[in-house]
């Protein structure tokens, strides 16, 4: 392992030592051996009959390795709008790096206020506003997942405090300048790391697919991947290394690789399967299968990628992201990102993002049910409720027609 590859892995645990600690069920144990010897039987003959057909598995299937710089969408600029917006030299910056900021979004004690706030709804349940249903929560609290970064999936539409920040002009006049006027709030979340949690692993992501069939987002006009959405992240604590700060691979949002890979599996789960090797088998779909979020997926994946393509991290620019309670940044999500766990004694991690794009991507549009995944398996709950917070402009579009969010009562 190369200084670079280790710098990307150093603070990670491997899965091989995650799965050997990492007990299944009886049931759970002997539904994967059954697959791993059903895919290992049919390989002997699908595989030809896929290979005669020209439907062999390729992993790089349909790769560009250049997906080349975006243009921003948005025309205002500080030097004749003043206010918020971004300078043009701000511009080029975001164009060149993907990142903008950290920059001022609250002082301290607003951000310590707006934090303890959170944690108070959290410890309220929300107020049972949540997406998701019993059966997902039962799974959570059954995995000792049950926390704000589950629970707080779309509440900023439901949460006058929370919506009033997502839509503050210190965000929403920097994102007119990258993304252009009409725009909505597709997704609001927190990121909470708590002493002793590990960190989230390298991942990369343009339409936010996740564990779905299809994309979350799609837009209506050709677009560059990049700037399909971005994400802001609002530090509402302190994070720097320590707490588990935001790590990011800057620029990296022109190699759609690692992204595309990821959805060659998903399209050709089976196909890929029989590539593998037995132990291959079974550890892939355990990951799949028996772990929570997408964050083992996104390793499981990296670590088939650093087989496959070598070089695919040379030459990179890793940014650490430490940042001021109060403070943001605005990215896209296309830049492969990661954090590094919470090493500290007593010090909680806590984070609220905003997924934003403009009202002519189509939310939702293929699916009114999206997938969790969890250690009892993925689990649908129902997204065809949850709509999306108006930003500024017009962010109802007769293109796309979003369900937009009324502005709550509390």
């Amino acid at each position: 392992m190369n200084t670079k590859d280790h710098f990307m892995t150093d603070g990670y645990e491997a899965l091989d030592s995650y799965w050997a600690r990492t007990k299944l069920n009886s049931s759970q144990t002997i539904e994967l051996h059954f697959i791993a010897v059903l895919t290992t039987v049919l390989k002997l003959i699908i595989k030809p009959l896929r290979f005669l057909l020209g439907k062999s598995f390729d992993l790089l299937a349909n790769i560009d390795e250049d997906l080349g710089e975006f243009d921003v969408l948005g025309s205002k600029r500080k030097e004749e709008y003043k206010e918020n917006y971004l300078s043009q030299s701000e511009i080029d910056k975001f164009i060149n790096s993907g990142i903008h900021g950290p920059f001022q979004v609250m002082n301290t004690k607003e951000a310590e206020d707006l934090a303890n706030e959170c944690d108070n709804l959290f410890k309220n349940h929300f107020h049972k506003t949540t997406a998701f249903g019993e059966d997902i929560l039962h799974s959570l609290k059954a995995s000792n997942d049950y926390s704000i970064n589950y629970l707080g999936f779309f509440q900023g539409s439901k949460y006058r405090r929370l919506w009033d920040v997502l839509v503050h002009p210190k965000l929403s006049q920097p994102l007119q300048s990258l993304l252009g006027d009409d725009l909505l709030c597709w997704r609001s979340q927190f990121f909470e790391k708590k002493p002793g949690q590990e960190g989230t692993f390298w991942h990369q992501t343009g339409t936010f697919r996740e564990s779905d069939e299809k994309p979350k987002l799609e837009p209506t006009n050709p677009t560059h991947p990049a700037i399909v959405q971005l994400t802001v992240w609002i530090a509402l604590r302190d994070t720097n290394k320590e707490t588990g700060c935001l790590r990011m691979i800057e620029g990296s949002f022109r190699d759609g690789r690692f992204e595309r890979i990821v959805t060659n599996i998903q399209d050709d789960l089976f196909g890929y399967l029989m590539s593998l090797s037995y132990s291959e088998i079974i550890k892939t779909l355990k990951t799949i299968w028996y772990t929570t979020g997408n964050f083992k997926k996104a390793q499981l994946i990296f670590e088939k990628i650093k087989k496959t393509i070598p070089s695919l991290f040379n030459d990179i620019t890793i940014r650490n992201l430490e940042m001021k309670a109060g403070e943001a940044i605005i990215f896209t999500s296309l830049n492969t990102h990661a954090s590094y766990a919470n090493t500290s004694d007593d010090r909680v991690r806590l984070a609220m993002a905003g997924r934003y794009t403009r009202s002519d991507v189509h939310v939702f549009k293929h699916e009114s049910t999206s997938i969790l995944p969890t250690k009892s398996g993925g689990i649908p709950y129902n997204i065809n409720h949850e709509p999306s917070i108006p930003v500024c402009g017009n962010p109802k579009s007769p293109k796309t027609n979003n369900k937009i969010a009324e502005y709550p009562p509390i």
